[in-house]
């Protein structure tokens, strides 16, 4: 009855409370503008297993921003945003049930030469990222925070300096599941760059560590854990040559230490070294002759690096000792007219790994036309000629096509990718691909207009099975002033990797272990309605749900997800009215647990506030 009678006050409180003054001086240097969105109601959770806490009463809540500065806004400025038991009302937040935090940011001395910045941030209940690569993320409840500060020196005449660091943490559990997942990431770096005599110089230095801990139904038969510490630098150069011309130098050195404790202990430790320059003149309007070259000394480093900046945890692979690629190229580029462009390049490969030595040479030569065919097409066109020292030669292409005409009241367009035989990371192994996509779009009359998309793609290893990865998807709307309905179906399948943002699809990579690739398949489809009925009422509807499959070497899963969410928002002046019900299901069958479900819902009014 307390809780009930302090409710109602509080609704009693939003709707007479007056307007507040829109800023405050505090002293004679401070001055603070504050506002918030507060709200009171009735709000619910149940579920259907012991791991969903089930609550219901008399809740409040806050989004707010207090901002303001002191003495000058270039002097000091900040920024606090705290929010409080917000619902999936507020997508924002990306919470099914409720989720409360802070972010703050504050600048110094923004003008001067020695500009600074400190940022905080604090968040509970906040969705993970984990999921299945072209579907919808399992949902993680948990905690995550994170503080960065930076400082530059901008002097007149002399180099730049910035400096940052950041770090942040993570944990929680996969819904409906007691199985954890967690990260703690830390990155310190330093960046600076002088001009002098025409040449733009630059150099940087950069420490991180990344902690990552994976659930049991991803990482196989026990949890993962993964420790990546290390550290890079580099430097460059470029500058403007006569002729129209410039020209680049680039050299960073990378080396990194990975322990990966799983179902088999390991470790890792690698050094690459990476140079780059190249150079590009242009006699003519029309001609402009370049050339370019890299050489990396260890390539299993260089892979490895690629894989371990992208979060991926798996079993380092190993191309062997001393592997190391160096690459030279030149060519030309002529403008034909103003429509038509041409380009041929040649490139030679220098590589050795796996104990032995590969040479190859690729001859391209590509035509682009970018005036409208039959007032419909443009396209580009080019062919590929290979051959290596082991007495292989092939022919590729690559093309791509644009399409777009009107029919009477129809718009039509589409893409079309393609490439076959195209080089790929090791000069011994080629990919192909192909991307297409289509659009339609009608006016209906009355306000209306219906649209229908189509989005396909397909990747893999010319000569090596198994390697392909696929996606389809689908979606339509149509539309008014007052009302929008739209559908959507998305197929994939493929190979993928674990990374601390879930399972991502991968471009086909040689050397990477088939232990480490996690296959996945499955379908998604979903609709929404949102509507506007009534001035100042929006109703809105979504549904979407999953099915998929992962197989690993050592686990597999087949997963279910389905998330229905309903709203509804009336406002009058700075007073609204809010509903809302969500109703999610996750089901992952490598847990062992059967699907749970969860349910919120929530009624209740809010009302803007400018304090001050």
């Amino acid at each position: 009855m307390t809780r009930f009678a302090a409710g109602i006050a509080g609704l009693l409180l939003l709707a007479i409370t007056p307007l507040a003054l829109a800023q405050m001086q505090v002293g004679e240097n401070l001055q603070l503008k504050g506002n918030a969105l507060l709200t009171a109601g009735y709000q619910g959770v149940y579920g259907d297993s012991s791991e969903i806490e089930s609550s219901h009463g008399l809740d409040f809540g806050l989004n707010g921003t207090v901002s303001g500065s002191y003495y000058n806004p270039n002097f000091v400025s900040f920024n606090i945003s705290p929010y409080y038991n917000q619902s999936q009302a507020n997508s924002n937040f990306q919470s099914l049930t409720g989720a409360s935090g802070v972010t703050a940011t504050a600048n110094l001395f923004t003008g001067s030469h020695f500009p600074g910045s400190v940022s905080y941030r604090d968040d509970y209940n906040s969705t993970g990222t984990f999921g299945l690569a072209g579907e919808p993320n399992f949902t993680t409840h948990g905690h995550g925070d994170g503080f960065g500060i930076g400082w530059s020196a901008l002097i007149p005449g002399l180099p730049t300096l910035s400096t940052s660091y950041t770090q942040g943490s993570g944990s929680g559990t996969v819904f409906g599941t007691s199985q954890e997942t967690g990260s703690d990431t830390k990155l310190f770096n330093v960046r600076s760059t002088y001009a002098i005599e025409g040449f733009h110089l630059n150099g940087f230095y950069d420490h991180n560590s990344l902690h990552a801990t994976y659930p049991e139904f991803l990482a196989g038969e026990q949890e993962t854990v993964s420790n990546t510490a290390g550290h890079d630098f580099g430097f460059g150069a470029n500058r403007n040559l006569p002729i129209n011309g410039s020209f680049y130098a680039n050299y960073s050195r990378s080396q990194a230490t990975t322990d990966f404790l799983g179902q088999n202990d390991t470790t890792s430790n690698y050094t690459t070294s990476t140079e780059t320059s190249g150079a590009t003149i242009r006699p003519t309007q029309k001609l402009s002759l370049f050339v370019n070259e890299s050489y990396t000394d260890n390539l299993s480093g260089y892979l490895n690096q690629n894989l371990i900046n992208s979060g991926t945890v798996q079993t380092p692979f190993d191309l062997g000792t001393g592997s190391n690629s160096l690459t030279m190229g030149g060519g030309a580029a002529y403008q034909i007219s103003n429509f038509m462009g041409a380009q041929a390049q040649a490139t030679y490969y220098d590589q050795h790994y796996f104990g032995r030595s590969f040479t190859g040479t690729y001859i391209t030569g590509t035509l682009n036309y970018n005036r409208r065919i039959l007032d419909m097409f443009t396209f580009s066109a080019g062919v590929i000629e290979e051959s290596n020292g082991q007495g292989s030669n092939s022919v590729g292409f690559i093309g791509n096509a644009n399409y777009f005409h009107r029919i009477k009241g129809w718009e039509t367009s589409g893409t079309f990718s393609y490439a076959q035989n195209v080089q790929s990371v090791l000069v011994t192994y080629t990919t192909s691909y192909y991307n297409y996509s289509s659009r339609l779009r009608r006016r209906l009359g009355h306000g209306l207009a219906w649209i229908a998309s189509f989005n396909g793609s397909h990747s893999g290893l010319t000569q090596q099975a198994g390697t392909d990865s696929d996606s389809k998807s689908y979606s339509t709307s149509v539309s008014s002033r007052r009302f929008t309905v739209t559908g959507n179906y998305t197929r994939a399948s493929g190979n993928s990797l674990l990374t601390n943002a879930g399972l991502v699809p991968i471009a086909p990579t040689p050397g990477v272990p088939a232990s480490d690739l996690i296959i996945f398949g499955g379908d998604s489809y979903g609709g929404g309605l949102s509507a506007t009925p009534l001035r100042k009422l929006t109703l809105s509807a979504t549904f979407s749900r999953s099915i998929s499959n992962t197989l690993s070497s050592s686990t597999n899963s087949h997963n279910n997800e389905e998330l229905f969410n309903a709203q509804l928002q009336y406002h009058l002046r700075r007073i609204g009215l809010l509903a809302g019900y969500t109703k999610f299901t996750q089901g992952i069958s490598a847990t062992g647990l059967p699907p749970g479900t969860s349910n919120s819902y929530f009624v209740g009014v809010s009302r803007w506030f400018d304090f001050f």
